[in-house]
């Protein structure tokens, strides 16, 4: 029987109407006359080609002349594309003279593709319909051309946008001083504006470290050790053992979820911070995947894309196959939405794999592991999934009803699977850009950076 599908759009949800190119951003924290590197990478890939993970690291940023080194010594810094379609990361400090610039001269390195083939053929030695890893080959170096000014007692921004459709050639290979693959546009603030936030940075997921004065450590295995202050308005969600919800319920070694304000002074506010796991559980490793197949009621297989911890011979882009061990336990992040309780008791109330399906975002506690390093085949056992938010773009299906819309011409993870439409569910904190609501969509417009909770009935 074909399964109806549905999505609740999660409170810090971006739905972008398109209108041009970028999305997620990479930002320096600022400093007096530096330069604030941002680096923005969207996903439209070949047709018939669905990216799930893209990995590649940056390992040198240039401004010339003069040869002014933006990363200041901290490259190689490995990036995951895909998931900077709807997340924030940042790079360092570089601080920079005052003067005018000609170019920006931009290095890649070893990048790592893993994409589903729905070409109708074999791609890149990828069988159609398979789920493949790559290390795709070709230019890894950009020059952008302009007029790049820093001035004195200014915060400089570069944005950089890597645009997919024109990087990815159609055999899969990679050009990335290809025409239109790399564009840049500046953005200036104030130095002294140091209270104004430059950028939001969504669902970093870490460790808890030495909380003591409104402020704490938290460990990530992208950006590193960051210090993170909060204040009066830092939103504490599911610190169900803990009433007060606010910074005394932070403790030494939990897992959260953390919501960032990337402030003028290069600083990290706290807007929300998401309990995911109690000290006791946190020691466990933990890793996000996107499901790709379901092989039997005790048995799926994901493509990681993110690691609380690293994890050794496991790295982001590799598929692994995942087992339920008995009794294992199912749940749902909400975060912050009123999920329909017939779909959420329907998730959390599963015994088996009934409630998965390809495309959905789900979080894997490791009991076990066994094999690996990929190629060589990798399994790990767990005692509980957990379902996360999902990001893809679509278009617009018909009108749109009430607080509710359908989405259709949607990536091949869905459309292999059987699933040509999906109803997406509104909430009054649905946040939407450059769109007044639901009200204001019509039938084919693109929408992008759909944050949400997949579920099935």
């Amino acid at each position: 029987m074909r399964k109806s599908w549905f999505a609740s759009l999660a409170l810090g949800l971006g739905l972008a109407m398109l209108g041009g190119c970028g999305s997620g951003t990479m930002n320096t924290p600022p400093t007096a006359q530096s330069a604030q590197v941002s680096l923005s990478m969207t996903d439209a890939p070949p047709a018939g080609v669905t990216v799930i993970s893209f990995e590649v690291s940056l390992t040198g940023a240039t401004l010339n002349p003069g040869g002014v080194d933006l990363l200041a010594g901290r490259g190689p810094i490995r990036i995951e594309v895909e998931k900077l379609e709807t997340e924030t990361a940042f790079l360092s400090t570089a601080k920079v003279a005052a003067g005018s610039f000609t170019s920006l001269n931009l290095t890649f390195a070893n990048p790592e593709l893993t994409f589903l083939n729905n070409t109708g053929s074999t791609l890149a030695g990828c069988a159609n319909g398979s789920v493949c890893e790559i290390k795709p080959t070709g230019t890894l170096t950009a020059t952008i051309s302009g007029m790049f000014d820093v001035m004195a007692g200014a915060q400089t921004g570069l944005l950089v946008d890597v645009h997919l459709d024109s990087l990815i050639s159609s055999t899969l290979g990679l050009d990335f001083s290809a025409s239109g693959a790399v564009t840049v546009q500046q953005q200036t603030k104030r130095e002294d504006d140091d209270d104004h936030e430059l950028e939001d940075l969504d669902e970093i997921h870490g460790i808890v470290k030495s909380p003591a004065n409104n402020q704490f450590t938290l460990q990530t295995t992208l950006l590193g050790d960051i210090t993170v202050a909060v204040d009066n308005n830092t939103r504490f969600q599911d610190f169900e053992n803990c009433a007060a919800a606010n910074f005394s319920c932070l403790k030494d070694g939990q897992s959260v979820e953390v919501g960032l304000a990337l402030m003028g002074a290069g600083t990290f506010l706290a807007k929300k911070v998401e309990l995911q796991d109690d000290v006791a559980e946190a020691e466990e490793d933990e890793l996000d995947g996107v499901v790709f197949k379901v092989d039997s009621p005790t048995q799926f297989e994901v493509v990681v894309i993110e690691e609380l911890r690293n994890i050794a011979n496991l790295e982001i882009g590799n598929p692994v196959t995942i087992t339920l061990q008995a009794a294992a336990t199912f749940h749902v992040d909400a975060n912050g939405l009123v999920v329909p309780p017939s779909l959420l008791g329907a998730f959390e109330c599963a015994t088996d794999t009934s409630q998965l399906l390809p495309g959905q975002t789900v979080q894997i506690s490791k009991v076990s592991m066994s094999g690996g390093p990929a190629p060589a085949p990798i399994t790990i056992t767990t005692d509980r999934v957990r379902l996360r938010r999902t990001r893809f773009t679509a278009t617009v299906s018909g009108a749109p009803t009430g607080a509710n819309f359908n989405v259709g011409n949607l990536p091949g993870l869905f459309t292999s699977n059987g699933v040509s439409t999906i109803q997406v569910q509104t909430s009054p904190q649905t946040n939407f850009v450059n769109v007044s609501g639901v009200s204001g969509l019509a039938d084919g417009n693109l929408v992008r950076q759909i944050v949400s909770e997949i579920l099935s009935s």
